[in-house]
Order: C-alpha cells, then structure tokens, then sequence
C-alpha cells in the first residue's frame, strides 16, 4: 500500500473548477491569494488549472474581456513566480431559463473554448429541473459537466439518478473536499457509492481561496486509495480532463 500511495502522491493533476481569478467572483479576492492558491495547487500535484468564474444571470458577470485578460495577468504571476501550472479558461455557469441566448452572445465561456460547459443548480432543485437543464445545454450542442454532484439532494436520494445523467453523456464531477470527508460523512458515503460505481468522471476543488477552501488534493487521494484503482484514479484526477478539454502541456 505504501508504494501505491507513493505512486499515487506523484500522479498529475487537472483542477477543472477553481476559482482562482482575483476580484471576479467569490473566489480569489488578491493577486496575493492567487498567488496563495497557486503555491498550494503546485505543491499538491496540479499540472493544470481551468479557472471557472461564476456566471449567474441578473447577476454582475465579469465580462469576457475582463476574465480573459484576467488569466493572462494570473499566467504572468505563474511565470514570474516560477511556478509550472498551466492555466485555461472557463466559466462556472448557474442553469437558467434563457441560456441559449447568452451562449450565442458569447458571454459565457466552455471548458478552454471546447464543446464542455460547467454547469451547476440550485441543491435543492427537482431532478426533472436539473435534467430538463442538463437537457437543454445538449441541444445547443454542448456537453453539460455538472459540478460538484453530491451538492444535489434529488441525486443523493438516489445513485441511479446520477447514473441516468451520466448515461445521458453527462459528465460528472465531484470536490476533492467531499472525498475526504470535509463535507460531512453523509456525503463522504454517497460519492464513495459513486466512485465505487464509476459514475465520477472528474475530481476538482472548487477552490475559492488559500485557506478554507484551498485547493488541496492529498486527504482526497488518501480516500481514494482505499476504494478505487489505481487506473480509475488516474483518470478521474487527470487523463479524463486532459483529455476532453484538451489541455496542452
């Protein structure tokens, strides 16, 4: 076990939703504190980071040009600082009524401008709500990633209704947090279910600072060891977001 966990500890990692951007969202609230993050993240294993603002309707949305020149100033803090993760852009997007028209205005972005979109509900939403959403995203001709899965009280009745949405071509994804049981046991259960069933495709922080909510990964992957293969693991911390956003080194 010991010789796993070291290999494990050595593994690549891919955060696909991190709030690290400063001064867009609820995350990051400094260019020191991204700094923080950053420094976390590296000694943690993450080779990649897509920052995913959040995006809510009748909300005030960082614009387009903003969060882009945003990355590029936090890609410079990286450089300057010597650390060695690379960073995209996408966008933390709360389902709503009329996203089509705010997709073809270009106001929202997917996951490094591919066909994926981070999606996220309200937790006490019905399924139906949440898969007549996941329902609408596929027909604008994207691909739904719904994040942090153990949020939602309609899936966590069930692990056959985050099997469904996962047959659907749903991608799902769950917090490094939650795995580690920093979300209450009751939670730690139910993605333990989902892990064991390989319903989870991706694993993320959902970081919004470098205290509270840091993006670490270590007491996650400790979790995991105990209830997943090592293949699996791999996939679901980085080949699979590599992958299907098609991140670059």
């Amino acid at each position: 076990m010991s010789e796993r966990n070291d290999i494990l500890k050595a593994m690549p990692i891919v955060d696909s939703h991190c709030h690290i951007l400063p001064g867009i969202d609820d995350g990051a609230k400094s260019t020191e504190q991204t700094l923080g993050m950053l420094r976390i993240a590296e000694s943690e294993g993450v080779t990649h980071i897509i920052a995913t603002p959040h995006f809510k309707v009748n909300h005030k949305n960082a614009s387009l040009e903003t969060r882009e020149k945003t990355l590029e100033n936090v890609k410079a803090l990286a450089k300057e600082n010597n650390i060695d993760i690379n960073l995209f852009l996408g966008n933390e997007v709360m389902f709503f009524n009329d996203i089509e028209s705010v997709y073809e205005e270009k106001k929202i972005c997917t996951m490094n401008g591919t066909h994926y979109l981070l999606t996220e509900f309200y937790p006490e939403d019905e399924f139906a709500k949440i898969r007549r959403g996941l329902e609408a995203i596929f027909e604008l001709g994207l691909i739904p990633v719904l994040a942090h899965a153990e949020r939602y009280t309609a899936l966590r009745k069930s692990v056959t209704n985050t099997a469904l949405l996962a047959d659907m071509g749903v991608v799902i994804s769950i917090n490094a947090s939650s795995v580690a049981g920093k979300a209450g046991f009751g939670t730690k259960l139910f993605v333990k279910k989902l892990i064991k069933e390989k319903i989870v495709s991706l694993i993320s922080s959902d970081a919004h600072d470098d205290i509270k909510r840091a993006p670490v990964f270590a007491d996650c992957i400790r979790s995991l060891s105990r209830i997943a293969d090592e293949e699996y693991i791999k996939d679901i911390l980085y080949n699979n977001a590599k992958e299907i956003f098609e991140l670059t080194r």
